[in-house]
């Protein structure tokens, strides 16, 4: 059998990819392509849509169904080292359980290929003991493997996963401040730890390492994985409409603020609302506002060089990111200055809106 793996990372289309696994289950089952499930939730939607003989949108259901390998991930992880489960991914078997289901399937449905997806299999190169990466390879090393892995430049990608951050309702530093050196001894930033981790424990496993910006040229994150890493087309299935969206960099201090200043259960609410009303009013654009600073950019640009040389050689395409130099130039818009443009635009869509009256005193009094 063989065995498609996406390892990775956050930031680069995993939830549109996983969408697409979810929502065409069992139109790839019939060309022999499983996206397999690790608990009964999944278990009984696929039922389900095998018994309709037709796929059927997985909108609105948990993400146990839509993203069931996170949900493994998080589990391995959570009985490696304690790692949190969040509770967007309900009463989860154990790992032991969840492999089990998946040598039930492989086992049952005989696949030529199985795809596992899952970005937070990132995380798994960067733990000390390696315990989960141990128990992925016992059980299907044997298996031929290949590993898929989308890398985003790391300015943009550590700007992008911040952001996103501000929907888990993280209180955050600053990138300009504190923020970016907790990242630094992370797979959030060394990307070759990531990828060698899987190497080692998958040794006879092909690598398929890509520069996300390709990943957009190339069809979007369906379309370049199942083209570079699956080898099939699968063009005349229903795509799916981007996922996930972070929140703009305009109105990240607005929301990286509120998370501090409000009660939670007031902030995240916000928080969606900015995600919502992304496009409502003129913003300065992402690639024009500097979240860094000159003094971080430059140690970012200056300690990501070794390892953009390591990705080079991982993926035999040096350099691996075509602008890599551009990473050290500094934004013309500060993102405080982007903040204080965009925030009484945003007092006046939130009275238009009707917006928790809670915030809107808050914003009527914030000053960036």
């Amino acid at each position: 059998m063989k065995l498609v793996i996406f390892i990775g990372h956050f930031k680069t289309g995993s939830t549109s990819l996983q969408r697409f696994l979810a929502n065409n289950y069992l139109s790839l089952l019939n060309r022999g392509i499983l996206y397999p499930s690790v608990e009964s939730m999944g278990m009984a939607h696929n039922i389900s849509t095998a018994l309709r003989g037709r796929d059927q949108s997985c909108n609105g259901l948990s993400l146990n169904v839509t993203e069931p390998h996170n949900a493994l991930a998080v589990r391995l992880l959570n009985e490696e080292n304690n790692h949190h489960v969040p509770p967007y991914y309900p009463n989860l078997p154990g790992g032991f359980r969840m492999f089990d289901a998946l040598d039930s399937q492989i086992h049952t449905l005989a696949p030529d290929t199985m795809i596992l997806c899952a970005e937070v299999f990132a995380l798994f190169g960067g733990t000390k003991t390696q315990k989960s990466l141990k128990r992925m390879a016992r059980r299907f090393a044997e298996h031929d493997v290949t590993l898929y892995c989308s890398i985003r430049r790391p300015d943009e990608y550590l700007s992008s996963w911040h952001r996103q951050r501000l929907k888990f309702g993280g209180k955050l530093e600053p990138l300009r401040g504190k923020a970016f050196g907790a990242y630094r001894k992370t797979v959030h930033f060394q990307h070759d730890l990531m990828v060698n981790g899987w190497l080692e424990h998958f040794p006879d496993a092909r690598l398929v390492l890509r520069d996300y910006r390709d990943v957009l040229r190339g069809g979007g994150s369906v379309g370049d994985f199942f083209y570079h890493a699956v080898g099939r087309d699968v063009s005349d299935l229903p795509a799916v409409k981007p996922e996930n969206p972070s929140v703009p960099c305009a109105y990240a201090e607005i929301g990286r603020r509120a998370l501090r200043e409000l009660e939670l259960p007031v902030a995240r609410p916000f928080i969606a609302w900015l995600v919502r009303h992304a496009d409502s009013v003129d913003h300065a654009a992402d690639r024009d506002v500097e979240v860094f600073g000159a003094d971080t950019r430059k140690a970012l640009y200056e300690g990501y060089a070794p390892i953009h040389d390591a990705l080079g050689a991982l993926s035999g395409k040096p350099p691996f990111f075509s602008d890599f130099e551009d990473i050290g130039r500094v934004r013309p818009v500060s993102d405080l200055e982007a903040a204080s443009e965009v925030l009484p635009k945003l007092r006046r869509l939130a009275a238009r809106r009707f917006l928790d009256r809670k915030v809107q005193a808050w914003l009527k009094d914030l000053s960036i």
